[in-house]
Parts: C-alpha cells; sequence; structure tokens
C-alpha cells in the first residue's frame, strides 16, 4: 500500500509538472498578459478574469483591462489611498466661505497688514531718534592737551 502512495504522489507530481510545462509553452505564444489556449484570457495581476465576459474584476482601484496601475485619483502599493478621500469637488470642501464675506475679509486683511506696517516704521523712527552719542569721558581715555599758549 505504501508502494502504491508513493506512486501515486509521484504520478500527481510528474503530471504537474507537465502542465506547468504546458502552460509555459502556451503564455510563450500569446502577447504579453495574454494567457490560454487561443490566448483570450487576461492575466489579471490584482484581480480575477471574468469567465463570462473574459475581463477582468480588478481589486481594490486597481484600473482595468489587466489590473495593473490604479485607478486616477488613487495611489499606493494597494491602490487604496486617495487624498482627501471625502472630498470629490471644491463644493464638498469642509471650509466654505460665503462668496459675499470674501471682500470684507481681503479688506480686513489688507487693513492688518498696512497698520502693521505703519506701527513698525512708528517703532524705528522712535529708535533712531532716541539714540544719542556716548558720552566724551567713555570713548577718550586720555585727558585732553592743554589749551595754554
Amino acid at each position: 500500500m505504501l508502494q502504491n502512495f508513493a506512486d501515486l504522489f509521484h504520478f500527481i507530481r510528474l503530471s504537474r509538472q507537465e502542465n506547468e510545462e504546458e502552460a509555459l509553452e502556451e503564455m510563450a505564444n500569446c502577447p504579453p498578459h495574454w494567457t490560454g489556449a487561443a490566448c483570450d484570457w487576461p492575466i489579471c495581476v490584482h484581480g480575477r478574469a471574468n469567465p463570462a465576459t473574459k475581463l477582468c474584476n480588478c481589486h481594490n482601484y486597481y484600473s482595468p483591462p489587466f489590473c495593473i496601475s490604479c485607478l486616477p485619483g488613487y495611489w499606493g502599493e494597494s491602490c487604496d489611498r486617495q487624498p482627501l478621500k471625502g472630498v470629490t469637488s471644491a463644493s464638498d470642501f469642509p471650509i466654505r466661505i460665503p462668496p459675499i464675506l470674501i471682500k470684507p475679509i481681503l479688506i480686513a486683511i489688507a487693513i492688518l497688514i498696512l497698520l502693521m506696517v505703519v506701527i513698525l516704521i512708528y517703532r524705528v523712527r522712535i529708535y533712531i531718534q532716541s539714540r544719542k552719542p556716548p558720552r566724551y569721558d567713555d570713548i577718550a581715555k586720555d585727558q585732553p592737551p592743554p589749551y595754554s599758549s
């Protein structure tokens, strides 16, 4: 019985090896990304081929026809990342400023910038005016020469 089991195992291994060699021969004659006896089955890298339509049903957000690259707007190794996932258009953005407030907000920002520039100029002017030259005693350590004739 053990001998029969070993023979059966050897037969299965040989037939599997022959099937793999036949599959490799079939694949060698087909264009890239196609397989099958008539080269009519797509090789779906990240998906499965639908037997009825012979088209790929891609997993996650991979794009047809062969599920190799991501659909537009998706990225990552699994095509599962999307920038700002919930936002599909500008109208869906969570922070929306009503159009009537845009002009007053811009005017307020311009006034604040102008006010900051005026305050900066005023402070620089005060600093320049408050500067005084150092006293003579601080600069000259030697006494001046006598002015007698």
